[in-house]
């Protein structure tokens, strides 16, 4: 991560780690700097006595993603990033 320098979002997906990985290995393979890549959550918890407990965490499939996965690029990548994005799909 850089901490100072522009930076474009390329790719948001949500509740999908395994695709974000790949697509953070796509855009390092083909030698693209990635500024910021992470995740936050997506959606406020049920419960409102902050515990974040959500109960339809608990049901028969177990634990549901909702976090927000992301991955920013240096403008001038920008068009290379999202057209190797556009290709891996």
């Amino acid at each position: 991560m850089a901490l100072f320098g522009k930076r474009v979002v390329v790719y948001r997906v949500q509740g999908d780690k395994p695709a974000w990985k790949a697509a953070r290995e796509t855009l390092t393979s083909a030698g693209i700097k990635i500024m910021e890549s992470g995740s936050y959550d997506g959606e406020m918890p049920i419960c409102g006595c902050g515990a974040k407990i959500d109960r339809r965490n608990y049901g028969p499939n177990g634990w549901i993603d909702r976090r927000t996965y992301y991955i920013a690029v240096r403008p001038e990548d920008e068009a290379r990033a999202r057209e190797l994005l556009a290709s891996e799909k």
